[in-house]
């Protein structure tokens, strides 16, 4: 399924506005967290977590809302509260269809925080 938004989507009317309000914020890593650390989206509606692939699986949950999750090129409609394995190597993204919360879980021993912060890239509607 492929959802394309329009500017009477967005209460202002201004597709932008959806990559405005979204935010990528990282939690833990430290040997107090048990070297573990959250990255959490939350993405207004509208708003792409774009396709990425990470040498190593994780462990992702949409906390709440609706989103279009593709992995390995397949996409499910999926609502939260939901967890979802990411397997290793895989291509995936999140498409935001209503406000969401997705977080995804890391060992820091697998991947560091700069390796998240260079994979994961939020990008406004429909790629813009």
């Amino acid at each position: 399924m492929n959802l394309t938004f329009s500017a009477e989507f967005y209460p202002n009317g201004n597709p932008a506005q959806c990559l405005e309000e979204s935010s990528l914020r990282f939690h833990g890593g430290d040997e107090e967290s048990g070297n573990v650390f959250v990255v959490e989206t939350r993405a207004k509606a509208g708003a792409i977590l774009e396709s990425h692939q990470h040498a190593h699986g994780h462990l992702s949950v949409l906390v709440s809302g609706t989103a279009e999750v593709t992995i390995d090129g397949v996409p499910e409609l999926m609502t939260g509260y939901r967890m979802v394995t990411i397997p290793a190597n895989t291509v995936h993204k999140i498409q935001a269809v209503t406000d969401v919360i997705w977080l995804c879980l890391w060992a820091d021993d697998l991947a560091d925080k700069q390796q998240a912060e260079d994979s994961l890239k939020l990008v406004g509607c429909c790629g813009n």
